[in-house]
């Protein structure tokens, strides 16, 4: 006699059934992708006000790193938390504005996050670049939420 399969064993062969048969919907993954733009929606939004590869005017004297950035790109809330960001061959060298202590994360498109430390004068470095697009979310010292418009390198 024949034990009957777990409901897991039959969800998994389900699964397996439906992405033979069809692949998830182009409309599903970009819904997906849409989640993504709301997972900080409590967090102040900085957007993008400077791009070295849009040939956009220079704002000033970006990231302060010690290897020449490929690209500068920068980011101010309306509140006027500024991010600053140069791309180096293999890292992302940049400055929180107001400087202070902190971490920040990396979100990716997937919801996988990484994170690196913000040291006591706005400094961080995120290394490897992360792949596709991404945003950046910061905790401000003084407790404001910040994350970044999508970035793509």
């Amino acid at each position: 006699m024949r034990e009957h399969p777990s409901d897991d064993e039959l969800m998994a062969e389900l699964a397996a059934l439906f992405q033979a048969v069809d692949g998830v919907p182009a409309e599903v993954l970009e819904m997906g992708r849409a989640v993504f733009t709301w997972q900080h929606v409590d967090a102040e939004l900085a957007e993008l006000t400077y791009d070295s590869w849009r040939g956009d005017p220079a704002p000033g004297a970006l990231v302060r790193a010690e290897v020449a950035a490929l690209r500068d790109i920068a980011f101010e809330t309306r509140s006027g938390v500024q991010i600053e960001i140069g791309v180096t061959g293999d890292a992302l060298q940049g400055q929180l504005i107001p400087p202070g202590p902190g971490e920040v994360r990396v979100v990716l498109v997937s919801g996988r996050d990484t994170s690196a430390p913000v040291d006591e004068v706005g400094g961080f470095t995120i290394r490897p670049i992360p792949p596709g697009r991404f945003r950046l979310h910061f905790r401000t010292p003084d407790g404001v939420n910040v994350v970044t418009a999508p970035i793509s390198l």
